[in-house]
């Protein structure tokens, strides 16, 4: 009996120990899995930060990369010089030109005139010279409708013609009032003067009704 119960004790001590030892290794493989998992779930953190910190320090130099693209770019454009729109220069030959009259027009000056009508805002001098008579001393104080001498290319130059039409003088009309409604500019008064001045002389100023006068279709 007692050697019965002895086999027992020494059966039932290893089995124990075996069990023991299974749950020991069961719980290291256990840990050990853990420990990877763990492991994985904060390596992968860190290694996304990573990324996400590399990738946020290359987009800097990206957008520098395109605005430095863009500088280049628009320092082309800026050296691209522009088209500039230049009239063509009328020649002055002193020597084969002929005076061709030309009419003020309201806003004009004497380098808007060179430049409309010789290509070259320099010649205003010349034309200040042509003309000195009826400008004066100061060449800024241009008054329209004023006839003015320019000399162009006798092959280019082209005689100044107008359509003239009969006005008759109504009561209490005068050159001023007739300007202001054949012309729309009371300062047209001059030509009118200008037209008619072997009919009206110095008494123009006092116009008698019926009288008829010469204007033009057109002032320019």
């Amino acid at each position: 009996m007692r050697k019965y119960l002895l086999v027992l004790f020494v059966l039932g001590f290893l089995v124990g120990c075996s069990s023991k030892e299974a749950i020991e290794e069961a719980e290291t493989t256990e840990q050990a899995q853990q420990d990877t998992v763990v492991a994985q779930e904060e390596g992968k953190p860190a290694e996304a930060v990573v990324e996400t910190k590399v990738e946020k320090e290359t987009v800097p130099e990206k957008a520098v990369v395109e605005q430095e693209a863009v500088v280049e770019t628009k320092a082309e454009i800026e050296t691209v010089p522009e088209k500039v729109v230049e009239k063509k220069a009328t020649p002055i030959s002193m020597s084969d030109s002929v005076n061709v009259i030309y009419m003020t027009r309201p806003g004009d000056y004497l380098t808007k005139i060179a430049l409309n009508e010789y290509g070259r805002a320099s010649v205003w001098r010349m034309i200040w010279n042509w003309n000195y008579e009826k400008i004066g001393d100061n060449p800024d104080i241009i008054f329209p409708f004023q006839e003015y001498d320019l000399k162009k290319p006798r092959e280019v130059a082209k005689p100044v013609k107008y359509d003239l039409y009969d006005y008759t003088v109504a009561q209490g009309e005068t050159l001023w009032s007739i300007a202001e409604k054949e012309y729309g500019n009371n300062y047209a008064w001059v030509v009118i003067l200008r037209d008619n001045y072997d009919k009206l002389g110095n008494e123009y100023n006092t116009l008698k009704p019926g009288t008829v006068l010469q204007l033009r279709t057109k002032l320019y």
